[in-house]
């Protein structure tokens, strides 16, 4: 589809050949942009004549967007499915006479939220507090899985931080500390496994040559299954 640019704003165009039309005209709707023009006009006049309605054609565009973004579904209601640990578990919201909202987690997510907060205070609340609860749940596996692979390295329990870095899962910095993505709580446990027996083992190895991967097979026999499954579940 092609594109008129106009400054920062990038409009894309249709172009209609219509026998009932003597000369060409431009279509502005909310959802597209046409030109109308008569068979056989060669495309670059079309785009010398929408070149020549560029400030009238920005305008229309911009009165066509709507002036209200239009208003969203809340996410966080019941039956609606939130992603932990590979799966998709469902939500049952209620209302309670509770200071702040509860998270509990068996088979599905259980949510408790104060009887005195608006829709949208509900929503903002609830999105925050299973934010928290991932939170320290994965900063609890972290923990527990560096103490088993760095024990079973022969090295020094290190210290752990969790991250947030788009793209990045885990790092070995050459401070010592273990950083693990936190987001990596929606992906199967055995990924989050892997990921970091991947960092610790940098404590011995910092590049990935034939002794690395030496040491991450006595730890994590089936590890290239995991790596697997974090590609496809990143991808």
């Amino acid at each position: 589809m092609p594109v008129l640019q106009i400054g920062q704003t990038s409009i894309p165009y249709t172009v209609r050949y219509s026998s009932r039309t003597k000369s060409q005209r431009i279509v502005v709707t909310p959802n597209a942009v046409e030109v109308v023009a008569p068979p056989d006009t060669p495309f670059e006049q079309i785009t010398a004549f929408l070149d020549s309605k560029r400030r009238w054609l920005f305008n229309a565009v911009e009165d066509c967007r709507p002036k209200h973004p239009p208003e969203t579904p809340p996410r966080y209601v019941s039956g609606a499915k939130v992603m932990y640990r590979g799966r998709r578990l469902m939500l049952q919201v209620e209302s309670a006479d509770v200071k702040q909202v509860i998270v509990t987690c068996k088979g599905r997510f259980y949510i408790q939220v104060p009887y005195n907060l608006t829709k949208h205070e509900q929503q903002n609340a609830i999105e925050q507090a299973l934010i928290n609860w991932k939170r320290d749940r994965v900063w609890q596996d972290v923990q527990h899985l560096v103490k088993i692979y760095a024990r079973k390295l022969g090295v020094e329990i290190p210290a752990v931080k969790l991250s947030q870095e788009k793209r990045t899962w885990g790092t070995c910095g050459k401070d010592g500390v273990i950083r693990i993505n936190w987001q990596l709580v929606d992906a199967p446990l055995s990924v989050l496994e892997y990921v970091v027996a991947h960092e610790t083992v940098h404590l011995l190895h910092r590049n990935h040559g034939d002794r690395f991967w030496e040491a991450l097979s006595c730890i994590m026999p089936d590890w290239r299954t995991r790596k697997v499954q974090l590609e496809s579940w990143e991808g």
